[in-house]
């Protein structure tokens, strides 16, 4: 879906990927254009401008895809990453095994910000096919390269791969609850997800995930107070609140998963003085 009242002053920010290389390796950009040029709106002339092991200047769907590949290990260990990525436990190790790493970008910008990262997709999707890649950076998340296939192969049946953009952080609280939050829906201009649960982890993992999933294919459709789900089993009430993390400050989507919360929410100057427990 083309966003046709974007304003070129407001170019939205650049949507980038980080492929971990096990060695340095070269793309082959007429392979690129014969299974992606078309999807993607690949210049050919000028993609035949980029030489083995320079950098990526690519005109591309009205924008330009600009990358570079550097031949060194990536300068950060993911100590604070590798807490969360459960489906990766040998992450630390295997990304030691890099001994190159690409940086991949481009703002896609004259398309929504879903279709934009589903273009960037395609993209590292094809970059992945073609090299020795161990992992993929997206924003906070970090995937396998064959995680990375297989969520992507889950597009085809329409799903939105809300895994591999967006992380879901969680910690357990002193009365057992799981707090929850996400990082990732603000780079689609929609508000990130918390909560606190008393539901088992894998179960509040999974109705964050699905929650998200809807929000990114739909749009900020939600409304403060609604209520969500598919089944009677599942129907979870949604609120606007203020984010209990200081570094977001911001309105997120609050789904109610528990009767005995222990985080306290900040309360802004609104709710103190009209006493309301939904827009802080």
């Amino acid at each position: 879906m083309s966003d046709s009242t974007q304003n070129p002053a407001d170019k939205p920010a650049m949507i980038g990927a980080t492929l971990f290389l096990e060695r340095p390796a070269d793309i082959d950009y007429r392979l690129m254009i014969d299974r992606v040029g078309t999807a993607l709106e690949i210049d050919p002339v000028h993609a035949q401008g980029n030489t083995p092991g320079g950098s990526i200047v690519l005109p591309a769907g009205g924008d330009v895809i600009m990358g570079m590949r550097v031949d060194a290990p990536y300068p950060d260990a993911f100590d604070h990453l590798a807490t969360f990525t459960y489906w990766w436990p040998d992450l630390k190790k295997d990304v030691a095994r890099s001994k190159s790493h690409l940086m991949v970008f481009c703002s896609w910008s004259k398309f929504s910000r879903l279709d934009a990262h589903m273009h960037h997709l395609v993209l590292v999707r094809e970059l992945v096919e073609q090299l020795p890649v161990i992992g993929v950076l997206w924003g906070s998340v970090l995937m396998p390269s064959s995680t990375f296939k297989a969520e992507f192969a889950t597009t085809f049946k329409g799903a939105v791969p809300f895994s591999l953009w967006v992380l879901i952080q969680f910690s357990k609280q002193p009365n057992g609850n799981i707090l929850i939050s996400t990082l990732g829906m603000r780079d689609f201009g929609l508000m990130e997800i918390e909560t606190e649960s008393s539901l088992p982890l894998d179960r509040t993992y999974d109705l964050v995930r699905k929650f998200g999933s809807y929000v990114l294919a739909s749009g900020p459709v939600v409304k403060d107070g609604e209520t969500m789900g598919h089944t009677a089993d599942e129907r979870i009430k949604v609120r606007h609140v203020r984010s209990f993390r200081p570094d977001v400050n911001d309105n997120v989507y609050w789904l109610e998963l528990t009767d005995r919360p222990t985080v306290q929410r900040p309360r802004g100057i609104f709710s103190r003085l009209f006493g309301s427990n939904s827009k802080h």
